[in-house]
């Protein structure tokens, strides 16, 4: 069996696991349902013959507390057992001891009206609760054996889930069913029999499923020590022990006090609502607002699992908290009997599954293995006596006649307090997960090789930078809480500097570098993540800028791992420059696409800004080559596909934009410019110019065709196959210089120029336009022949803020252009090795003597 770090690191767990998993899900799932039913039916027995029995006037209270005085007393017991022995075998064994419960529970009811008949059930009870008390660390302790830190959160959201499945159905069950025979009937203790018998054939099947369940391994090295079965209290020593356990196992306690109080509260609403115990509406009207409640209850416990799947998120549980307030109020002020009053009930479950579910799983993966159940016991001791205090607070509640509603309101009061001390307690966690909330909701983020995250220790973060919306969107995909740098001139406004401080962004200032590395190394070295863009700007082109060196420093001096990041899908979204704009532009999605693909973890001393240049690069051919974009290609010319999905990536085309090939039909640059009207919606293409798309031409020729270009096309790309070509000064523009100059549209062929005036001329920093001689802007790049692949290509210089010193250049004289997305490139002794240019294709391209520099262009010697 893996252990938890194994568990971790594994990017699947083995389906052995998911099984035992799924086994312990419905062991725990259906001893709740069998615990509760049974509870039900004594209560829904009592609500009949609450005239006859001193006992049965009250039994709410009476299991409450007599359910709650097993975790008191066995708690540390119950906790060493798990720590000791197998959990599986102790699952197996509490199995068991609970059908031998039943068939007590069966005779006292079989009994009748024997004097003490309903005391003999209320010691049978006892003894289930006994059962429930060593089963609880058991079934807890060994789900994190079975799925791993990392999918604790998600399990134990699952756990929660399934337990108050089992609660809440088994409450609605117990009553529908005890009212429906006793409709029949009308005998109370009959009515109650024959649904037990059932539930403990029912009980055959868990002991089943439990035999099943992966068998986990024991722990010698546990002792039993003399006196432990009194040490009531030791459980709660661990758990005090460490601050965040405490403050945690305090926030389930709460939400224990809570739910109990709520469920005696309950059946005080149904007598109020059915005082008539002739029938068995009671019963029936407890079952359904059990059920109203189970229904809140699990679906805010499904949310809250479904949103720590890849980490536990803390800030659920201050808005669980004043969801709580919120629902109390709504109850207790809606009309008794009224919808708004069952959906008040509703909306408070669904508050307290979200305030509950994260703080469970946060106590489990902070406890030490050794302990984990012991702390579980802990928990379970506090849980019961916040159980107790429940139970006196609404018996004095009861016998100060306080309608149910009075008591929603009461409620209120003392979790709007607790609501507001944990809001004090986690001000970083709620702000960030307001903030992701948002982020989730407009972007459907996806983390790729997410558990590449160190689990522990400092992490330095490195993504490429495409929009302002980038630090959200990490942090999103990450399964550790992260921090990011910001420059402190936005760091510091007035508006900002309070919210900035509050979700722990790293100021760092550009005059200062030598404080910035500091600032960031500190914060690694306390075993933070800290993100930073190492290209220092958002890229205006859609392509990765040069990486600043500076986090080689941090790294070091933090002794840090680095992971190199890549956000792929993101340019295009509102946020980034796609377009030539920020924030002005349609969204394109609800919510839009983007993955967040993390790379292997590199040493600080090995995480040169060359290095993680490559790694970036990998991610972004692994992305590339893996999107579904790939399924609407033409398996007979994916070359074309690629080279159009390749271009679509980087900042030239505009909306409408109308293509033009000037190179014969069949050629590959001809089937790249019809391939990238599928890959870019809203363009066109067309084989012959007319005047109707004039400025919205964008040519693509070669050399050898340069000469059919009018003049008046917006951008012309001249591609060509010889690296040989390219070292000589940007093509810049073309002159157009005739004697009589054509018509600028022409339906039929060019005529050849016998006196060669056109002619390329080099770039002009500013050079004139006239009628006679309009200058669209060449751009050129480069297509490997052998394979189709087009590799390189120049973009237009992006306009740069008035005042910014940094540079994104789009052209550089004696280079190959920048090499396109999705492309990974090696040096090697003869020069660079091009990889990853198609799906399942391992053929690579060898440039001898080629290699890319800093800013990202390929270049020949």
């Amino acid at each position: 069996m893996l252990d938890s770090a194994a568990l971790d690191n594994a990017p699947h767990l083995p389906r052995r696991n998911w099984a035992s998993i799924v086994l312990v899900l419905f062991v725990q799932g259906m001893n709740s349902f069998s615990d509760n039913f049974v509870k039900m039916l004594l209560i829904a027995l009592s609500i009949i013959i609450a005239k006859d029995s001193w006992v049965g006037r009250h039994m709410e209270l009476w299991l409450g507390a007599i359910f709650s005085l097993p975790y008191m007393i066995f708690a540390p017991l119950a906790g060493y057992w798990s720590d000791r022995f197998s959990k599986r075998k102790v699952i197996v064994w509490m199995q068991v001891m609970q059908i031998i419960c039943f068939v007590w529970l069966a005779l006292a009811l079989w009994m009748k009206r024997v004097p003490g008949s309903l005391e003999i059930c209320l010691v049978g009870f006892f003894v289930l609760a006994v059962q429930a008390a060593v089963l609880s660390p058991a079934k807890m302790g060994i789900m994190k054996e079975l799925a791993g830190s990392r999918r604790l959160g998600r399990v134990s959201g699952w756990l929660q889930v399934t337990m108050l499945a089992g609660i809440l159905g088994g409450m609605w069950a117990g009553g529908v069913w005890y009212g429906t025979e006793y409709e029949k009937t009308h005998d109370a203790w009959m009515s109650a029999l024959w649904p037990l018998i059932i539930i403990s054939i029912m009980g055959i099947f868990e002991l089943i499923a439990a035999i099943c369940i992966q068998n986990t391994p024991s722990h010698t090295e546990v002792h039993w020590r003399k006196g432990m079965a009194l040490e009531h209290f030791e459980s709660l020593k661990i758990v005090f022990r460490r601050r965040s356990i405490r403050l945690a196992a305090l926030g389930v306690t709460y939400f224990w006090f809570i739910s109990n109080a709520l469920s005696f509260i309950l059946v005080t609403l149904t007598k109020e609502l059915h005082p008539d115990t002739g029938h068995g509406d009671g019963p029936m009207e407890l079952a359904k607002v059990a059920g109203i409640l189970g229904i809140g209850v699990i679906s805010g416990s499904f949310f809250a699992s479904h949103v720590s799947r890849n980490r536990i998120e803390l800030g659920l549980i201050p808005l669980g908290g004043f969801g709580l307030v919120a629902g109390l109020l709504w109850s207790g002020l809606a009309p008794l009997g009224s919808s708004w009053m069952y959906a008040g009930i509703i909306f408070t479950g669904a508050a307290g599954g979200c305030f509950m579910v994260p703080l469970y799983a946060f106590a489990q993966d902070k406890a030490e293995k050794h302990e984990k159940a012991r702390i579980h016991a802990g928990m379970n001791l506090m849980d019961c006596l916040g159980t107790l205090v429940a139970v006196a607070i609404v018996a004095l509640m009861k016998v100060a006649n306080l309608t149910a509603s009075t008591q929603f309101l009461l409620l209120a009061i003392p979790t709007f307090a607790a609501a507001v001390y944990i809001m004090r307690l986690l001000p970083q966690d709620l702000v960030r997960f307001l903030m992701l909330a948002a982020v989730r909701f407009t972007y459907k983020v996806k983390p790729v090789h997410m558990e590449r995250i160190p689990a522990t220790g400092g992490v330095l973060l490195l993504p490429n930078h495409v929009s302002y919306v980038d630090a959200l969107i990490v942090g999103s995909a990450s399964r550790r809480p992260v921090r990011f740098v910001m420059w402190d001139a936005l760091y510091n406004l007035w508006w900002l500097k309070w919210l900035m401080r509050l979700i722990g962004t790293v100021p760092i200032s550009a005059t200062r570098a030598k404080d910035a590395i500091r600032a960031v190394a500190a914060a690694l070295k306390e075993g933070e993540v800290v993100c930073l863009f190492p290209e220092g700007q958002i890229t205006r082109h859609g392509m990765i800028n040069e990486l600043l060196k500076g986090f080689e420093l941090m790294a070091r001096q933090g002794d840090a791992q680095v992971v190199p990041v890549y956000l792929d899908g993101l340019y295009g979204s509102i946020f980034s420059f796609q377009g030539g704009k920020f924030f002005t532009k349609r969204p394109k999605h609800l919510r839009y696409p983007v993955e967040v693909h993390f790379g292997e973890p590199l040493a600080p001393r090995a995480a040169t800004a060359e290095v993680v240049r490559h790694a970036m690069l990998a991610l972004s051919a692994e992305a590339f080559l893996k999107r579904k974009s790939w399924h609407h290609a033409d398996p007979a010319d994916l070359v074309a596909f690629a080279n159009a999905l390749r271009l679509a990536e980087i900042e030239w085309h505009h909306p409408g934009d109308v293509f033009l090939s000037l190179e014969p039909a069949g050629s590959i640059i001809h089937r790249t410019v019809k391939a990238l009207t599928q890959v870019l919606p809203g363009t066109k293409f067309i084989d012959h110019p007319t005047e109707a798309h004039a400025t919205h031409i964008v040519a693509f020729t070669t050399r050898n065709t340069l000469d059919k270009l009018t003049g008046h096309e917006r951008l012309a790309f001249c591609l060509d196959t010889s690296p040989a070509n390219f070292p000589l000064p940007l093509l810049g523009s073309v002159a157009l210089a005739k004697e009589a100059p054509p018509p600028p549209f022409s339906e039929s062929p060019s005529q050849p120029d016998p006196k060669g005036a056109r002619a390329l001329l080099p770039a002009d920093p500013s050079p004139p336009s006239t009628a006679n001689s309009p200058r669209p802007t060449i751009l050129r790049g480069y297509i490997d022949a052998p394979t189709g692949i087009l590799l390189t290509t120049e973009v237009p210089n992006p306009p740069m803020p008035s005042g910014d010193k940094d540079q994104q250049l789009g052209q550089k004289a004696g280079s190959l252009g920048r090499l396109l997305p999705g492309l990974i490139i090696e040096s090697t002794a003869e020069g660079a090795l091009i990889t990853a240019l198609l799906p399942d294709d391992g053929r690579s391209i060898s440039l001898p003597g080629a290699k890319m520099d800093e800013q990202g262009f390929l270049t020949l010697p």
